[in-house]
């Protein structure tokens, strides 16, 4: 049986683990509250950019369209989906409940149904925790982003793109498909998997101020065509 002095020793321990671990949460909360802030806040122009695209393709016809055999409206409709990446998200470290683990059962399950029809899929991964899983698998992966989850930049997702654009370009690709968890609240992730490449018109649902089919405030410069 401990003495009455261990007791305390004990006592007081596990006081001093409680005012650290109090610190560490007030200060996690912080950075979460700042980044749902940041995520809250971007996603009106997120929104508005979407509808913009989808007035903005939806105002001139295929034919018109010069980008057309590259990344819009499948170049490739009729031919057979022979490979497809996918980029899966996920965070670089652990203890966020099941953010990072329905990502990756997403992914195995994508990967399983593809590869059912015969088509060779390659997973790009951001983010260390999915890219592991993808090893582990034993499922083939292209280049690793993590570091562009640790340090979110234009710059990075904007060397992504363009890679991921090049690959698509050149027929490495014939898919490109995005696999992430789509921000509900701090509670809520919705794990999304949506098309990237080859672009579409995005389905925007009209509300009170788009309801016409050209918005007044909306100008377009030199013209729809050559934009």
């Amino acid at each position: 049986m401990a003495s009455l002095k261990e007791t305390k020793g004990r006592i007081s321990s596990v006081k001093s683990t409680l005012k650290i671990t109090s610190a560490m949460k007030m200060v996690a909360s912080a950075k979460l509250h700042k980044a749902q802030g940041a995520i809250e806040n971007m996603t009106p122009y997120e929104r508005k950019l979407r509808e913009m695209l989808q007035l903005l393709l939806s105002s001139i016809s295929s034919d018109q369209m010069s980008l057309q055999k590259t990344s819009f409206d499948p170049p490739r409709t009729g031919q057979v989906t022979k490979c497809v990446a996918i980029v899966a998200f996920s965070s670089n470290s652990s203890l966020c409940g099941g953010f990072n683990g329905n990502v990756i059962r997403e992914v195995k399950a994508r990967i399983r149904s593809l590869e059912d029809d015969g088509i060779k899929v390659e997973v790009i991964s951001v983010g260390k925790k999915v890219a592991d899983a993808m090893k582990k698998a034993g499922y083939p992966t292209s280049k690793d982003w993590s570091e562009l989850f640790a340090h979110t930049s234009y710059a990075g997702a904007d060397a992504l793109a363009k890679e991921l654009l090049k690959a698509y370009n050149d027929g490495k690709y014939d898919r490109v498909e995005l696999i992430y968890n789509h921000f509900v609240s701090m509670s809520t992730q919705k794990t999304t998997c949506e098309t990237y490449l080859p672009m579409a018109a995005p389905a925007v649902e009209p509300d009170a101020d788009s309801a016409r089919i050209w918005p007044d405030d909306l100008i377009i410069e030199p013209s729809p065509e050559e934009m």
